[in-house]
């Protein structure tokens, strides 16, 4: 198959997946490496722990806002086309904190716009990149699986070097080293995306008949996708369930703080960051060679008790303890994830992909501004490390008891999956 060829969608057919894997590796490993650079640099910056948590709230409804304002261009003009140029943008938009280090310029305010700029683009690198999965394997449940666990592994194996990379260059390398790889990083990424090839434009084979592949594309945007969501019980419930799963992003908050508030050796970060990547990579390979012919309640059963081992894992203080903790949890907690992402792409039409992804991701990411917010406030309300980190784990045990609550629905969701086209 050529490059940028049409996915022609026939039995057995295997999706070239080299481009969109590439891509994702390159991206994670300078994402993951970004975001723990950027809380320690705004915390270095501003002097507090609970400033840059805040910003970390901030950021992600930043994130949000362009997580919704994907929706519509993702439908118009396909996932992959996004895709490649809002991650070239993320490169161009982090260029200006190492340019302003070099000349220096350097301040909080310009450092926090820079964020806030590639936060906004980072949306539609959201919406795009899980729309992809969709648009070539449609609703083909060995090629999603495929697709998702492979998206899954390659993104943790970037998380597992990413941090490990940003640990050695603050050790060995100078302050502005890092900042100068990220962009770089992002650049590269989007010249890989562009060798994934086109999901839609042609024609596919699905039941048996030829039919015009654009006839599924719907200009409704994000708007059109939560009506939609909220007209289907079983995706209003999968979407939900996915939102309390949206905690392993405060893997670059929880490695930051647990580094400098609890062992006061910040370069510690990478090894706990990596630990959350490590874990991920298990997960995603447990989830790739077990089969899912059942409704997945086991998945988010275990992914419940991820949370709550998170929940308590830092109270020893100790490294190596927490990094065993934060590893257990990335295994569970991606099982959980991948299980109800497969479950969200099945009960998705395809005339709405994006505009429910779009929908979706927005949700997913609300619950990550709601709870940096309260990180955040709880760093800055005098509680001291130990305090703050007891006022996560007690959001994160709500958040464990809620996933236990969705594990007893999952057989409803499998039956609701079927026949939806």
């Amino acid at each position: 198959m050529e490059v940028n060829e049409p996915v022609q969608q026939v039995p057995n057919q295997q999706i070239p997946l080299n481009g969109f894997l590439g891509g994702i590796f390159l991206t994670q490993l300078v994402d993951s490496a970004l975001h723990l650079a950027q809380p320690l640099l705004l915390a270095k910056l501003s002097g507090s722990l609970g400033g840059a948590a805040f910003f970390s709230a901030f950021d992600t409804g930043v994130h949000m806002v362009g997580t919704y304002l994907g929706g519509w261009p993702t439908e118009r003009f396909g996932a992959r086309r996004v895709l490649m140029v809002a991650t070239f943008l993320r490169g161009v938009a982090l260029a200006g904190v190492p340019v302003s280090m070099l000349c220096g310029f350097l301040s909080l305010w310009w450092a926090m716009g820079c964020y806030t700029l590639e936060a906004l683009i980072r949306g539609f690198v959201d919406t795009s990149v899980h729309t992809i999965p969709l648009e070539l394997a449609r609703h083909r449940a060995d090629q999603l699986d495929r697709i998702n666990s492979r998206y899954e592994l390659t993104f943790d194996l970037g998380g597992v070097a990413g941090p490990l990379i940003l640990g050695g260059m603050m050790i060995w390398g100078g302050k502005v080293i890092p900042h100068i790889v990220i962009p770089v990083g992002f650049v590269l990424s989007a010249a890989a995306y562009f060798f994934i090839p086109r999901g839609l434009g042609g024609h596919a084979k699905t039941d048996g008949s030829k039919e015009k592949v654009a006839s599924h594309r719907s200009h409704g945007g994000t708007w059109a996708g939560v009506k939609y969501i909220f007209t289907n019980q079983p995706l209003l419930i999968t979407c939900i369930g996915l939102m309390s799963f949206n905690i392993y992003p405060l893997r670059k908050l929880l490695s930051a703080f647990f580094a400098k508030g609890l062992l006061h050796k910040s370069a510690t970060v990478g090894q706990i960051g990596a630990a959350f990547a490590l874990g991920g990579v298990v997960g995603a390979l447990i989830y790739a060679v077990t089969k899912h012919r059942d409704s997945g309640a086991k998945w988010v059963a275990l992914g419940a008790v991820g949370t709550f081992i998170l929940a308590v894992g830092w109270l020893p203080a100790n490294l190596w303890v927490m990094s065993a903790v934060v590893f257990l949890f990335a295994v569970t907690n991606v099982c959980a994830r991948l299980t109800l992402t497969k479950k969200r792409q099945e009960l998705t039409p395809l005339q709405h992909a994006g505009g429910v992804t779009s929908a979706s991701q927005f949700g997913v990411n609300a619950v990550s501004v709601v709870i940096k917010t309260i990180v955040g406030t709880a760093f800055s309300a005098g509680l001291g490390p130990y305090g703050a980190f007891a006022v996560v784990g007690g959001i994160l045990a709500l958040l464990g008891g809620g996933q236990f609550f969705l594990s007893r629905h999952m057989p409803k969701l499998r039956e609701a999956s079927h026949g939806v086209s």
